[in-house]
């Protein structure tokens, strides 16, 4: 990772990096984000993109939706949300300055024949100096509850996009049942995500997100409530955006 601006948070490096190996692993401790990828970023995404006029009208609803759109993917992580992004045609960037995670997802791309996906091991503040309005979308998914100045991250992702592009963007509600489901019920009494996963003082609120959207030109276009379920172990979209929410903003030209 090169120097520079940096708001990664080091003991979320070492968190990451100690459990890299177990990423791919459906049924670990990532399986919450296994499930979430085709119930609520993959949804998201293909009304959003198709909404913006980037879906070619011969790919709505094929297994080749994304074709030739270029997405950045902040905080790729071992790549859970590059490949499924790929395998639908995209031209996926990921950028992830935990050097572990970057190795992981660079292992599992080899199961893939002709699948290309840029991994690059960096902050998006760094990637964004030499990568201004370059991709259709930028996907900041569960990135903010992870790093120290959300509004410097979230800037320099919407550098990287195009004006015209979308900005996809997950998180926790900072509200008492953003903490109470978040981490009290899903953490500590039910095990369903491991304990210390999440930091309360890091949890935001969609409008706060939505103020620095604005400060950065771009409008917010969406906001859903999600919800995992305790009884059904499933995600789903709902009305109320109290506990988690995806949003998306169009950069203005």
């Amino acid at each position: 990772m090169s120097e520079g601006k940096t708001s990664v948070i080091k003991s979320e490096i070492k968190r990451f990096s100690d459990h890299a190996h177990e990423w791919w692993n459906p049924n670990g401790r990532t399986k919450v984000l296994h499930q979430m990828i085709p119930a609520i970023r993959i949804p998201l995404m293909k009304s959003g993109l198709y909404d913006a006029g980037l879906v070619k009208e011969e790919n709505k609803g094929k297994s080749n939706m994304f074709e030739g759109i270029k997405i950045l993917d902040v905080g790729s992580g071992g790549g859970l949300m590059a490949e499924p992004l790929a395998l639908m045609g995209a031209q996926v960037t990921g950028v992830d300055p935990t050097e572990k995670l970057v190795e992981v997802a660079k292992e599992h791309l080899k199961i893939h024949e002709n699948l290309k996906i840029d991994y690059v091991c960096d902050t998006v503040e760094n990637l964004s100096v030499n990568n201004k309005e370059k991709f259709d979308a930028v996907t900041f998914f569960d990135v903010a509850e992870h790093v120290s100045d959300v509004r410097q991250v979230l800037k320099a992702s919407v550098e990287c996009l195009k004006p015209g592009g979308r900005i996809f963007i997950t998180t926790w509600n900072k509200t008492f049942m953003g903490w109470f489901y978040g981490i009290f019920l899903l953490e500590y009494i039910f095990g369903i995500v491991p304990r210390g996963a999440h930091d309360f003082r890091l949890f935001i609120s969609h409008e706060k997100i939505s103020e620095y959207l604005k400060e950065f030109n771009c409008k917010t276009l969406e906001v859903r409530g999600s919800w995992y379920s305790l009884w059904k172990r499933n995600w789903s979209f709902t009305s109320y955006t109290g506990v988690w929410y995806a949003m998306e903003a169009v950069k203005e030209k």
